[in-house]
């Protein structure tokens, strides 16, 4: 069990310490993590293979064109259900339980719903604020840095939940807009960085293969550290453990 994930309460918002605990959760149960992460491109991959790439037509289609914005839905959808699925993995890992890919789909998708309202309304103030001089947009997003995590585990709605993250990251935004430029910059760099040697040694299609799996680790990653910060600021904040937190997915 690892320093993060032990029934201590209180201490410290400490940003080493949340990257190295969700670099070994991640790593401890990888296939189901990197499986989860990958959820949302099957919708991509299948129209691919039924429908062709759509660079191939010239003419306009109707039903190509639904087809399209049919896929780009599910795609959506699939993709909050996997941020709570990662949730639900992450607290499974946290407490040694282990978990599997239907289950923590199955929970994932039991709050797509709540987490679609919430994923709509976020972006859409935090675009507002990046429009408004940049600064607003990084304090909405550190302000809403863990309401995936509240909607998954606490159960709120839209409104409630996005309450909830604001009011479980004040006091941290700091230290969170620390963790949101390391997590983007680190990213691009290993994008960056991947795709440039495997371009050299594979070509245009083996250095854009080499990006795509940055990008889903970098998913699966971000979605783990997110659900220890949750429960890091709970810890400090209310003095409540792991178990107790957990307990709604028992």
């Amino acid at each position: 069990m690892t320093d993060m994930t032990s029934n201590r309460t209180g201490g410290s918002f400490n940003i080493g310490e949340l990257l190295g605990s969700s670099f070994r959760i991640l790593h401890t149960a990888f296939p189901r993590f990197i499986a989860l992460a990958l959820v949302p491109a099957l919708p991509l991959l299948l129209s691919l293979l039924v429908l062709g790439p759509m660079a191939d037509t010239t003419d306009f289609n109707s039903s190509l064109f639904f087809g399209g914005f049919v896929v780009a839905i599910l795609v959506f959808v699939l993709y909050l259900a996997m941020q709570g699925a990662i949730t639900y993995g992450a607290f499974c890992e946290m407490r040694n339980r282990g978990f599997t890919i239907g289950e923590a789909f199955s929970k994932g998708l039991s709050r797509a719903l709540p987490l679609l309202g919430v994923a709509i309304l976020a972006s859409v103030l935090i675009m507002l604020g990046f429009v408004a001089f940049i600064v607003p947009g990084l304090i909405l997003s550190c302000m809403l840095y863990v309401v995936i995590p509240v909607c998954v585990v606490e159960g709120r709605g839209v409104f409630e939940s996005m309450g909830r993250s604001g009011e479980l990251t004040r006091g941290y935004r700091w230290q969170i807009l620390g963790l949101f430029l390391i997590v983007m910059i680190g990213s691009w760099l290993g994008s960056e960085l991947v795709v440039a040697l495997l371009k050299a040694f594979g070509g245009d299609v083996v250095g854009g293969l080499g990006d795509i799996a940055v990008q889903i680790y970098a998913i699966a990653f971000g979605g783990v550290l997110s659900a220890l910060a949750y429960y890091r600021l709970r810890s400090i904040k209310e003095g409540i453990d792991i178990d107790r937190i957990a307990d709604v997915f028992d």
